[in-house]
């Protein structure tokens, strides 16, 4: 009787350690982030995902002069979307996908956010604000080929032209972005000095108001 309950008792100890095991492993898989949008690659070029997207003459993004934009192609489900592809450490190279939900909805926005939580785990960042007219949140991952990758699911509904209206989804890899912008900084393109203006005239000479709305 005493041999039997050892052996049962390791039988039961082996059953839990192999659903440990199997649960790290799922969690493991879970917090792998993701490399492509929309069917479009992370790391990969442009040119080699040209059928996805609508080429365009080069449109840097705002306030990124190191990236250039390129939009996507029609895509079910979704009514537009871009790419930012690198102009500098590897030209043409895809660093952030960005596309915009058909559905502009709070319900559906809200179905996307379990899905994403239930595949990558509990957001790390919230970026909304108090009215509930902006709703973001922040994932940050690695994927399966080592990237860090930020992902953002956003949704709007404000008069704010600054964001885009409805539901939205945002794949980066960061390390990407930051060798593009450091190549465009070891060029001698880097931003200018915080005390001058974009004229290089000096800000305290001009005097605040003149940056103020009259």
């Amino acid at each position: 009787m005493r041999l039997e309950s050892v052996g049962a008792g390791r039988l039961v100890v082996a059953v839990v350690l192999g659903l440990s095991l199997l649960a790290m492993a799922r969690a493991a898989q879970a917090a792998q982030g993701p490399d492509s949008l929309a069917g479009i690659r992370l790391g990969q070029t442009v040119e080699s995902q040209a059928g996805k997207l609508v080429p365009t003459d080069a449109d840097r993004a705002y306030h990124r002069p190191y990236l250039g934009v390129m939009p996507v192609a029609a895509f079910k489900g979704f009514r537009s979307g871009y790419v930012d592809y690198g102009l500098c450490a590897a030209q043409g190279r895809v660093v952030r996908i960005k596309m915009n939900y058909a559905d502009d909805s709070l319900a559906f926005f809200n179905r996307i956010l379990e899905a994403l939580k239930k595949r990558y785990g509990e957001p790390k960042e919230w970026r909304g604000n108090a009215f509930g007219t902006l709703r973001t949140w922040k994932w940050s991952l690695k994927s399966k080929d080592g990237l860090s990758v930020s992902l953002i699911l956003m949704h709007y509904a404000g008069e704010d032209g600054a964001f885009t209206d409805g539901n939205s989804i945002r794949i980066a890899a960061t390390d990407l972005v930051r060798e593009e912008e450091a190549c465009h900084a070891a060029k001698g393109d880097g931003k200018k000095s915080a005390a001058t203006s974009e004229n290089g005239a000096d800000i305290d000479a001009l005097g605040f108001d003149w940056f103020l709305p009259q």
